[in-house]
């Protein structure tokens, strides 16, 4: 099971990159091809975040400990993410294509939605730099939090590790824009190479003054 994906397992500490506010937390188990996060946002965090290691009131905690904290933790207005991200590593086949390319957006794989169903990242046409130390990953999004169901691409680089163990990775915009999701995969294809890793991540988005029930 590939589980090298954007984040460390366990929980994490989401926190503004411009006024160092914890603006959430994410927790984060193996699951299916890859990992299952579970983001709890008190606000939308617009495309500038930092992943850093966890709050020690969540350090720690099993799955089910984090699930009966949501409640303490929860504030009137809040999102509550389940993102299952599928991972693709260079070099890898799947589904008969082997991926020394990453395929064309025809013919990337489906996400995979948690709970079974038909983000932190929102959609502007831009592409998302993900920066760790010297490292920089392409992050893409196709819609957002405020729709129900959401999808994000990430091009991890060889090198990444998972944020919010000993490492903190920083999502921010960057220069370059996109005009479809093909444009990305273009752009994304020209830094993909041995050891990187492709995540394509499916968000289902919840809102509200309590938290939700399934958690």
């Amino acid at each position: 099971m590939i589980t090298t994906g954007q984040l460390t397992m366990g929980a994490v500490q989401i926190v503004s990159k411009d006024s160092s506010e914890v603006i959430g937390h994410a927790y984060t188990v193996a699951n299916g091809a890859g990992q299952l996060q579970r983001w709890l946002l008190y606000r939308n965090p617009q495309n500038a975040f930092d992943v850093r290691p966890p709050a020690a009131s969540t350090a720690g905690l099993s799955l089910e400990e984090w699930k009966s904290k949501v409640p303490g933790l929860w504030r009137p207005g809040s999102y509550y993410v389940f993102a299952q991200a599928d991972l693709y590593r260079y070099g890898e086949t799947h589904d008969g294509e082997t991926w020394t390319r990453i395929p064309p957006a025809s013919r990337l794989p489906p996400p995979t939605y948690y709970p079974a169903g038909p983000r932190q990242l929102d959609p502007d046409g831009r592409i998302l730099d993900v920066l760790q130390g010297n490292f920089r990953g392409l992050a893409f999004s196709v819609l957002g939090l405020s729709n129900p169901n959401s999808v994000e691409y990430w091009m991890l680089p060889s090198g990444y590790v998972p944020a919010g163990g000993g490492a903190t990775a920083r999502v921010a915009t960057g220069s370059r824009a996109a005009s479809s999701l093909q444009a990305f995969v273009d752009t994304a294809n020209q830094s993909w190479a041995p050891g990187c890793t492709f995540a394509i991540t499916g968000c289902v988005n919840y809102r509200g003054d309590k938290p939700p029930v399934q958690r």
